[in-house]
Order: structure tokens, then C-alpha cells, then sequence
């Protein structure tokens, strides 16, 4: 589904980061970096989670109750405001026992702290809900159909990075101790613990182009 990272990359643009930067009180190329790093992580999981017929079911029912993308008529609006509780619970519900571990992959990426890092995710999990959101109402896709929604945009991104599938399952099939993510994380930015990595780099193209 490459619309829902065509929209994406229209909605995270130079003035939407700059605001998301403020919010969470770090460098802009910083935000970007941690961005690049975090939403290939969030869609991950977001798919793993629709792989099964319950996360599926529960999925749905989060988009028709809570995300029905109107958070993407005003993104740097919504980035100009604190996350609520409910933006951090839709952390937890996408990442379980693993948040932990992503925090800290994302943070070395970017070099954002923990508490800037949570900030961030619970900034972006809404934004990629109701991104989903709003492609189910166009597709009128079902349960069923949101793992096609979601594999579309992976399926997009692995073109572009063929070891980001790997990358991803060794992280999102884990057993939730986070204890396996920096090692993977480090293999994906080359040991440097830059954003310039291929992790790094994935969305630089969406996101406009070269830092």
C-alpha cells in the first residue's frame, strides 16, 4: 500500500519535524533521525500484530473506536501538543513486552534519551494509526485486510532495505527481554550508532531527501 508512506512522507515534512523536535526538546536532525529509526519498528509491529486473528480483531477495532486519521488534517498541530495518556497506552499496546528494547534501539540511533525517545513513539503511533485508519476507510479493508495495508508499506521499504526484514524479526520475534537490540541495531547502522546507516536512511527519501 504505498500510499500510506506517500501520505507519510507528505505529513512528516521540514515544518511538522521542526515542531516535533520542539515538543520533545531535541535538535531537529536529531527528531528526524530517531523518526527514520522508529517507523519501520512501529509498522513492524503493527503487522506482526495483524498477522494473527486476535491482534487483527483488536487492531480493528482501535482504528474504528480511536483513528479514523483525522490527526492527519493537522500533524504539526498534534505535534504541538503533549501525548496523552492514551498516546502512550497505544505504545504499549503496539510494542508489549518489547518497548523497552525499542526505546533503546531508537535512542541509539539518534542519540535522543528515553524519556525523549517515549515522547517521540507516542507522538508517531497515532500519526500511523490514523493513517491506517483513514486507508482502511478508503479500502474498506476488514480485519483480514489490515495485514495487506500493513505489508504493502513493508513489503516497500524492504526494496529499499533488504535486510530489514530480518533486521525486524530478530527484534519483533524476540522473547520481549530487549536484550538482542542494540546488537541488531548496531549491525543496521554499521556499528557507529549514527543515523546513517541503512536503518537510518530508509526514509530519507520520503522525508525529503538528504540531510
Amino acid at each position: 500500500m504505498d500510499d500510506i508512506l506517500g501520505l507519510l512522507g507528505q505529513k512528516l515534512d521540514a515544518r511538522t519535524i521542526q515542531t516535533l523536535a520542539g515538543q520533545i526538546g531535541a535538535a531537529p536532525q536529531q527528531t528526524r533521525a530517531a523518526v527514520e529509526t522508529a517507523v519501520p519498528l512501529l509498522l513492524g509491529a503493527l503487522q506482526r500484530n495483524a498477522a494473527a486473528p486476535q491482534g487483527a480483531a483488536s487492531l480493528l477495532g482501535a482504528l474504528d473506536r480511536d483513528h479514523d486519521g483525522s490527526v492527519l488534517d493537522n500533524v504539526a498541530g498534534f505535534f504541538g501538543q503533549a501525548p496523552t495518556g492514551a498516546d502512550l497506552r497505544s505504545v504499549e499496546h503496539i510494542f508489549g513486552a518489547r518497548r523497552g528494547g525499542v526505546e533503546s534501539a531508537v535512542a541509539r540511533a539518534s542519540g535522543l534519551d528515553s524519556g525523549q525517545v517515549m515522547q517521540l513513539l507516542a507522538q508517531l503511533a497515532p500519526l500511523l494509526l490514523g493513517l491506517l485508519g483513514r486507508a482502511r476507510k478508503t479500502t474498506g479493508a476488514d480485519a483480514g485486510g489490515l495485514g495487506d495495508l500493513l505489508g504493502g508499506a513493508m513489503g516497500r521499504m524492504q526494496q529499499s532495505n533488504p535486510g530489514l526484514g530480518g533486521l525486524l524479526g530478530g527484534l519483533l520475534d524476540a522473547d520481549g527481554d530487549g536484550s538482542s537490540v542494540d546488537d541488531l541495531l548496531g549491525q543496521a547502522l554499521g556499528g557507529g550508532g549514527s543515523a546513517g546507516g541503512s536503518l537510518g536512511g530508509l526514509l530519507g527519501g520520503l522525508l525529503g531527501g538528504k540531510r
